[in-house]
């Protein structure tokens, strides 16, 4: 079996802000401040330390019952906003594709709550029961171990080993969980990191979007380590 783990956020589509402004809503409406999101680095990372951050400068530190409040307002105020998510490019054919192969498992490895993780996949008209391996953001404590504990479930669905195991992300930190876990990654500039960026953290395959379908299939089915060089836009291997 392969396991092909997808982030979210940049990675298969793009709230083009609404995620933020959830959170800020939800934020006001439980204490009374905004908080900091907008100076605070939100690629690649947790929710719960992204919401953590965000609140930290005022001297918040959530209760249990604040945090259950939070996440209230902010995934109604999310759902409001589904009609903002925007699908990136190439999604839907590159998942068609692997969904047609029945040794491959899809899992979602993303630092979004469980929620609101399916709020964003159903905003852009994904459906839930694809993903079957999947590990969130309030799960862990750490990228690394998002990517470890989808594995296991993967292993756990599939009734055995897996293998070979992908990440298909798009920042740093997602090559960084990759590699923790002895995973080839596939990085997509897709979010704010460029392929040139994306290849100097070590990605395996470096894609400008999902559209390039017939590459994608290949490295997946293939487990090659080729990468797609930003500068020439030609396959290099990649050490």
């Amino acid at each position: 079996m392969i396991l092909v783990m997808f982030d979210i956020d940049g990675t298969l589509l793009r709230t083009r802000g609404s995620s933020i402004r959830a959170m800020k809503l939800a934020a006001e409406k439980v204490f009374g401040t905004p908080g900091a999101f907008d100076e605070v680095e939100c690629a690649g990372r947790l929710d719960p330390h992204i919401i953590g951050d965000a609140l930290h400068p005022f001297g918040i530190v959530p209760t249990e019952e604040e945090w259950r409040q939070f996440k209230e307002y902010y995934f109604a105020a999310l759902r409001e906003h589904q009609g903002n998510f925007q699908l990136v490019a190439g999604a839907n054919r590159l998942l068609d594709n692997l969904r047609q192969h029945k040794h491959i498992l899809l899992g979602l490895a993303t630092g979004n709550f469980t929620e609101s993780a399916f709020i964003k996949i159903e905003g852009v008209g994904l459906r839930p029961e694809w993903f079957v391996a999947n590990a969130f953001g309030e799960e862990v404590a750490d990228r690394a171990s998002l990517v470890a504990l989808a594995i296991e479930r993967a292993k756990r669905w599939g009734g055995g080993s897996i293998d070979r195991a992908i990440m298909v992300g798009d920042t740093p930190r997602d090559v960084a969980a990759a590699k923790a876990n002895s995973c080839p990654c596939v990085a997509v500039a897709t979010g704010r990191y460029s392929m040139e960026r994306l290849a100097e953290a070590g990605a395996d395959l470096c894609v400008p979007s999902l559209e390039p379908t017939r590459l994608l299939m290949n490295f997946i089915l293939d487990g090659g380590r080729r990468c797609l060089r930003p500068d020439t836009a030609s396959l290099f291997h990649w050490e």
